[in-house]
């Protein structure tokens, strides 16, 4: 492991101007964001806490006690790991709820977010440059700095040079780290913005030493606003937490944070009061006209679509498919209104339209209906009479229904539709690998990370070995001149380090893909956060990969 720090003497003419804090954040953040105070307040606990500070809240999670809450351990990063982690590390950024957005936490800003932070050489490689927010400090009182960053970047480089698969592979070409005080230098054998994705915890150098940074954090100081206790689902109050609130008094509210085990039924949890808070799929269990539970729906990162089949294969379940045909593919997607659509089968997801590879905000499919009588006039437009056959999973209730609304919605602009059901185990085992569909109806996950955002365009990408199942741009007339772009932009983007750039380019090709629509983006899929409000304030539901607790330094127990 090969580490260099810079010393005072030699670098102070440089850190002069390098470590300058870079400017605003281009993140959105919501409103109840935790404050992020460059001073640490000297505010200590007290045996009668002030008004709205201390009481307890309990947190339902799908785990069991013993689960490892190491953000880079053997587990991965389940959604226990991070609702239970968040109380206790010293999290790179957050992830905002509504845009998907990465947030600066720790750190005083994101370096895609600072002025000549990412610095790029003559051989290729790049350096980045982080900064920790001077006033944050570990709960044994050292502060978390540089070194602490650049002893995580090495440990997650020795990870990936040892095949484990959690890691991003971005870390394993780290090839030089330098830190002093609060800044940390990482410099990587190639360019690519997926760096930022992958360095989200930061580990703690002084506590962990020699020691094994993969196992459990139960003897590591936290860096979180809650600390450790002999029980792993039982958490107090960090007094050393360095986040204060607008009136300048240190964070957290809460006295305790409790997490209880849900895996025998979240609902009966939070309707026999055992939890306070619970994320469950199907509400259906709870009494939504009790005044003190709130329900709320969160738009989550799985992205249900449909996708038009163009291989060979296709053939054997639809012989007269039109996919090939531009204006058909357009009438079908003119013709979805996705509202209706929910309303009628009475499945609760989000009914805002989606994109494909950016995620959130304006869609460059809104340019699509809805409309049944521009649908219609498209399809007159066709020479043959359009027969479709969708095929998708008929396990769960939700996907054979809206299956079966599209049906109908399509017989009426005189399209011949039939659903297709199929297990699960032969749709994604057999069905969809080997492109036997005409068009079919599963979920892509894309949470808008670099990472996300890239694997998806090597997923439509024509040159790619990994494709969409769909052989959108292989042969035949959808090998055009959008589908050769689109293959330039797959192969450019993952080495781009210039974020507006970068983004230019995906909208590019976010535009090419609703163009030629091989794909129709319908729904994100979501979660049901249950709150008792007479019980818990502050939550703000976030199904991104920063969890409901990603702001649990701001909770209260009214009353308290």
């Amino acid at each position: 492991m090969h580490r260099r720090f810079v010393t005072l003497v030699a670098a102070v003419a440089f850190v002069a101007t390098a470590c300058t804090p870079g400017g605003g954040t281009d993140a959105t953040s919501t409103t109840d964001q935790a404050p992020t105070s460059t001073t640490a307040s000297s505010t200590s606990s007290t045996t009668t806490p002030p008004d709205g500070f201390g009481g307890t809240v309990r947190v339902g999670v799908d785990a069991e006690p013993g689960q490892n809450r190491n953000p880079y351990g053997p587990s991965g990063l389940t959604s226990a790991t991070i609702e239970i982690g968040n109380a206790i590390w010293a999290t790179v950024f957050d992830v905002d709820p509504v845009t998907f957005e990465k947030v600066p936490d720790t750190v005083l800003a994101l370096p895609t977010q600072s002025p000549d932070a990412i610095e790029t050489h003559g051989d290729g490689s790049m350096t980045v440059r982080y900064q920790v927010n001077p006033a944050a400090r570990w709960s044994d009182g050292v502060p978390i700095s540089g070194e602490d960053i650049a002893f995580t970047a090495d440990v997650l480089k020795g990870a990936v040079l040892a095949g484990d698969p959690n890691i991003p592979e971005i870390m394993g070409s780290v090839v030089d780290t330098e830190a002093l005080e609060q800044v940390a230098w990482i410099t990587f054998s190639h360019t690519s913005l997926t760096f930022e994705d992958a360095l989200r915890v930061i580990l703690p150098a002084h506590a962990i030493g020699d020691g094994d940074p993969f196992g459990d954090v139960g003897d590591w100081p936290s860096g979180g606003p809650f600390l450790v206790t002999d029980d792993p689902l039982r958490y107090e109050r960090n007094n050393f937490y360095w986040k204060t609130d607008d009136a300048g008094r240190r964070l957290p509210y809460l006295d305790e944070l409790v997490f209880v085990p849900t895996l025998d039924g979240p609902a009966d949890a939070i309707r026999s009061s055992s939890v306070d808070l619970v994320t469950m799929g199907d509400p259906s269990g709870v009494v939504t006209n009790d005044t003190d539970l709130e329900v709320s729906a969160v738009p989550t990162p799985v992205l249900e679509h449909l996708t038009f089949g163009f291989g060979s294969a296709r053939d054997e379940v639809n012989g007269a498919s039109s996919n090939d045909i531009p204006a058909y593919r357009r009438a079908v997607a003119t013709v979805i209104d996705r509202p209706t659509l929910l309303e009628a089968v009475g499945v609760p997801w989000d009914p805002e339209t989606p994109g494909v590879l950016i995620p959130r905000g304006e869609s460059a499919w809104n340019r699509y209906g809805p409309s049944e009588r521009d649908a219609a006039s498209l399809i007159g437009e066709l020479d043959t009479d359009p027969v479709a056959v969708i095929s998708t999973s008929g396990n769960a209730e939700e996907r054979p229904a809206i299956v079966s609304e599209l049906v109908d919605v399509l017989r009426g602009i005189d399209v011949d539709a039939t659903a297709d059901l199929q297990d699960s185990l032969v749709l994604f085992q057999d069905t969809l690998p080997n492109g036997a569909f005409d068009i079919a109806m599963w979920a892509w996950i894309n949470d808008g990370s670099y990472g996300d955002v890239l694997r998806m365009l090597g997923l439509f990408d024509p040159a790619s070995d990994t494709t969409s199942f769909s052989r959108w741009g292989v042969e035949g007339p959808t090998a055009n001149d959008a589908a050769a772009r689109f293959s330039e932009i797959a192969a450019l983007a993952p080495t781009i380090v210039d974020v507006d750039e970068f983004w230019s380019l995906v909208g590019e090709a976010e535009g090419i893909l609703a163009d030629q629509v091989p794909i129709i983006p319908l729904f994100h899929r979501t979660v049901f956060v249950v709150i008792a409000h007479n019980r818990v304030t502050g939550v703000v539901p976030n199904a991104s990969r920063s969890g409901d607790t990603w702001n649990v330094e701001l909770w209260q127990v009214p009353g308290e």
